[in-house]
């Protein structure tokens, strides 16, 4: 019974209104340019990746599962930066793309710190087949519609702030600046009021082959709870990533990465519930991949910056 009133209940969620808000991750130090334009060129060279998020994976009929596939690079003297940023989505009946480009101009100072200044377009398009769950509920029910197939676009544009050195980083932006959104009002919960975005992290050496990796990303929502991701990664060897992360009332993820010497990376990561969904579902897990191109005037892949 507590699997079908779920199932019911992540249904009506995606035919009520199409959210305003992004897709979040597990492994959000690699894809920030799905939620901060000005991340754009900050790695000095073409990067580009793919993750895919099946979630809550078990116990749940019509969950949402995504996939992201980015890629962004500096050019006209490492002066400016830009990035592409693709995102299928699939909730309940929906099915939701989105396509970004992002643009960012970034500022050089001494000691390898650079400030970004960015901003991002973004087009969406809303796709529910109302055919799917008539199959299901019984013709006629006008709780779910006629049938057929309803189709909504929209575009929209965000700025972003980032910096960064060797060491340290810090960004801040607000994706969807537009109130023209796929969202459709539902009493307090409107489109008119969107999702800042702050994420920060540090890199910590312990010993020649050992760094510490904390990662923090706040989401502030006016119509929503304080929403909050802390993650701990430890780097081995400049390549083993092995890390921790908690989501405020959401779960608690683990993820495990490994980088190339040739730039190429893989990892895998898992969401164990601990919100009241825990009693339907196992977690969400995610697969990222993803290549940091060669840079000529870097030695070794091993000398960038993890984020």
């Amino acid at each position: 019974m507590k699997k079908l009133i779920y199932t019911i209940l992540i249904t009506f969620i995606a035919i009520s209104a199409w959210a305003q808000s992004e897709a979040i991750y597990t492994f959000n130090l690699f894809n920030q340019l799905n939620f901060n334009p000005a991340y754009a060129g900050s790695k000095d060279v073409l990067d580009a990746g793919l993750i895919y998020r099946n979630q809550w994976w078990s116990g749940i009929d019509g969950s949402p599962k995504n996939i992201n596939l980015y890629g962004h690079m500096p050019f006209a003297k490492n002066t400016s930066g830009i990035g592409l940023n693709i995102l299928t989505d699939k909730i309940g009946l929906d099915k939701i793309l989105t396509i970004g480009a992002d643009y960012a101009y970034r500022i050089h100072f001494k000691n390898h710190n650079t400030l970004a200044l960015g901003i991002g377009g973004r087009y969406e398009n809303a796709r529910a087949d109302w055919n799917e769950i008539n199959e299901k509920v019984g013709p006629g029910d006008p709780n779910f519609g006629d049938g057929g197939t309803e189709s909504k676009t929209t575009f929209n544009v965000g700025p972003g702030i980032y910096f960064n050195n060797r060491l340290f980083y810090l960004g801040a932006s607000l994706p969807r600046m537009l109130a023209n959104s796929l969202y459709s009002d539902k009493g307090k919960f409107s489109g008119k009021v969107n999702t800042w975005f702050v994420q920060g992290g540090l890199t910590l050496p312990i010993s020649q082959n050992v760094e510490l990796l904390p990662n923090v990303q706040v989401r502030i929502n006016p119509n929503s709870p304080f929403d909050l991701d802390a993650n701990l990664n430890v780097m081995l060897y400049d390549a083993f990533m092995i890390g921790a992360m908690y989501r405020l009332d959401d779960s608690i993820d683990g993820l495990l990465m490994y980088q190339f010497k040739n730039g190429f990376r893989l990892g895998v990561a898992i969401d164990f519930t601990t919100s009241d969904l825990k009693d339907a579902t196992t977690g969400s897990f995610e697969l990222m991949a993803g290549y940091t191109f060669p840079c000529p005037t870097c030695k070794e892949i091993k000398s960038l910056r993890y984020f």
